[in-house]
C-alpha cells in the first residue's frame, strides 16, 4: 500500500502540468444514487429549502445546480455509497431501493490521448481506487473500464493525474 501511495504522490505533483482538475462532464449533470425517477428529482428537489443531502455527504461530492437539483462532483473524491444523502432526503426523492449493488447512472470512459499509460508510462492510479475492479490493463498498459462491473461511484476521476478519465450521465428518466 505504501508503494501505491507514493506513486499516487508523484503522479498527483505531475498533474500540475496539467492544469487544474476540473470536471469533465459531457451531456447531463450526474444525478446521486438512489434516486429512480429524474422527473420527480426534478420536481421536488427544487423545493427543498435547505439541500440535506449536500451537508450529509461525508465526501462533500454533492453540489446543487442552478434548478436546486443535486449532483455529484468528482474533482475531489467519489460516492462511498454510505447512503446517507438518501437518508436525510425529507421527501424521499433519494429513497434507499434494494437493489444487490449500489450504482449511480453514469458511463466512465478513458481518454487514450490523455492517458498516461495508453501513452507508454506505467499509471495505475484510476485503478487502484477502483473498488469495483472495473478498470483492467492489457499488460501494464492500455487501460480499459469494464462497465458491467462499474458501479459509476467515480473514484477513479480525481486519482487520474492528467484527466483522461471522463464520464457521461445516464438518462435514467421513467415513462409513467
Amino acid at each position: 500500500m505504501m508503494a501505491s501511495n507514493t506513486r499516487r504522490e508523484a503522479f498527483a505533483s505531475l498533474s500540475s502540468f496539467f492544469g487544474p482538475k476540473t470536471q469533465k462532464a459531457l451531456k447531463t449533470l450526474v444525478r446521486p444514487p438512489y434516486h429512480s425517477d429524474e422527473r420527480l428529482l426534478m420536481q421536488i428537489c427544487p423545493t427543498c429549502s435547505d439541500a440535506p443531502c449536500l451537508a450529509s455527504c461525508p465526501e462533500e461530492i454533492i453540489a446543487l445546480d442552478d434548478g436546486k437539483i443535486p449532483y455529484i462532483v468528482f474533482t475531489q473524491s467519489g460516492c462511498t455509497f454510505c447512503e446517507e444523502c438518501a437518508k436525510a432526503c425529507p421527501h424521499d426523492v433519494l429513497a434507499l431501493s434494494f437493489t444487490s449493488q449500489a450504482k449511480i447512472s453514469a458511463n466512465f470512459k478513458i481518454d487514450t490521448v490523455q492517458c498516461m499509460a495508453w501513452n507508454q508510462t506505467i499509471c495505475q492510479s484510476c485503478a487502484d481506487a477502483c473498488d469495483a475492479k472495473a478498470i483492467t490493463f492489457f499488460g501494464m498498459l492500455r487501460p480499459l473500464i469494464e462497465m458491467k462491473k462499474c458501479t459509476g461511484c467515480g473514484m477513479c476521476y480525481s486519482p487520474c493525474p492528467t484527466n483522461a478519465i471522463v464520464f457521461s450521465a445516464q438518462h435514467t428518466v421513467k415513462e409513467k
